[in-house]
């Protein structure tokens, strides 16, 4: 099992800072010749979804551990219960006060707003409903509440397996169904469009699956002796960074699925990074990373929009204070509290199906006890 790790801090404090820099260099429209901006906002979120399903394994380790209820309901309860709180505040604040949140190159604009799209951005549904997310953030969401679904039956398949190269042989295979089918039927690649078949809503809802999957990996190869330093940890995702930005080309989701790949096989691989102010910050920015998340649209916004006639360090200054203060309140004020009240549930849930199951299982002992009795005489 795993405690506190400052890999996987630095992992995660990474993945928001790229995604936080693409939408900073978006807003200010910067171009860098070829090199596509847009790829380090969805190489960020890739990371994130490693990272996400590495320690959700580990979570579901401790659930299974813990005795013997059932793993699904107890693990949606505390996932709802850490996703939801703070995402329906930032949809319901954008909403209300009419925030601009569609980042455009150059400028935000207001999102046409309607109840549908209201409904859609609360229960975190965007993809299904084929609404736009509302801040524009919010479109990584029901890809990781879709994820969360099937997490558990993966958990218990992997738990039952005994050597790490039958899940990564797993993933190999998803990725050639995956493409065999796509290449099949003629849809690849995939529009940005609607969705017009079966097929194609099952490809374009399993287009993600193969930048989760790696946490699985990760989570199985572990254990294994680490081999480098901690300080190649840093230059391994750096390495891994410009591979996904070298290769994208006119695919970058599925670029990134071999990039995922590759750190999901060789996180486990680096030694921890040692104490030190580093890792003092990334722990940090990893625990607030989530309001960081969802924040920062708003906190660019309001900078470098609202205020752009003040000057540039006056600017930067509100960015950070705004982003910063936000997201620490947040977590304080939301998160944390609705975490515990999250696990407070799952444990009640649990305890009802304990409590429910004795009565069986005393039933079955005294039919097993008559039987033998009824065979000794």
């Amino acid at each position: 099992m795993i405690a506190n790790s400052p890999n996987l801090d630095f992992l995660r404090s990474y993945a928001v800072i790229l995604v936080v820099g693409f939408h900073l260099a978006k807003f200010f429209d910067w171009r860098f010749g070829r090199l596509r901006v847009t790829d380090f906002g969805l190489l960020g979120v890739m990371l994130f979804f490693v990272h996400t399903t590495l320690v959700l394994m580990f979570s579901l380790e401790r659930q299974s551990a813990s005795g013997s209820a059932p793993l699904f309901v107890p693990f949606m309860i505390r996932r709802c219960f850490r996703v939801y709180p703070l995402a329906v505040l930032v949809v319901v604040c954008a909403f209300l006060f009419r925030i601009p949140s569609d980042l455009q190159f150059g400028k935000f604009t207001l999102l046409h707003q309607s109840p549908s799209n209201l409904l859609a951005n609360l229960l975190l549904i965007q993809n299904v409903t084929l609404q736009k997310a509302n801040p524009g953030v919010l479109w990584s969401l029901p890809l990781e509440l879709q994820m969360y679904l099937v997490l558990p039956a993966l958990f218990l398949f992997v738990s039952r397996v005994k050597s790490p190269w039958v899940v990564i042989m797993s993933w190999w295979l998803a990725v050639g169904l995956w493409y065999a089918a796509g290449f099949s039927t003629g849809m690849l690649p995939l529009s940005d469009g609607g969705i017009h078949s079966p097929m194609e809503a099952l490809l374009k809802f399993t287009r993600f699956a193969p930048c989760f999957l790696p946490g699985i990996v990760a989570y199985k190869l572990w254990t294994i002796p680490r081999l480098f330093s901690a300080s190649a940890w840093p230059v391994f995702l750096a390495l891994c960074s410009a591979a996904f930005v070298w290769f994208s080309g006119r695919q970058p989701i599925e670029s990134g699925w071999f990039v995922c790949f590759a750190l999901g096989s060789g996180v486990c691989l680096f030694r921890e990074l040692p104490e030190n102010t580093l890792t003092w910050l990334t722990k940090r920015i990893a625990r607030y990373s989530y309001g960081i998340y969802l924040l920062h649209y708003f906190a660019i916004w309001l900078a470098f929009a609202v205020c752009r006639r003040l000057n540039v360090a006056a600017r930067v200054a509100i960015f950070l204070f705004v982003l910063a203060a936000l997201s620490v309140l947040l977590y304080h004020a939301v998160e944390a509290p609705l975490i515990v009240a999250g696990v407070r549930r799952s444990e009640q849930f649990k305890g009802r199906v304990r409590a429910s199951a004795a009565p069986r299982r005393s039933s079955e002992a005294s039919t097993q006890a008559g039987s033998y009795e009824v065979g000794s005489l």
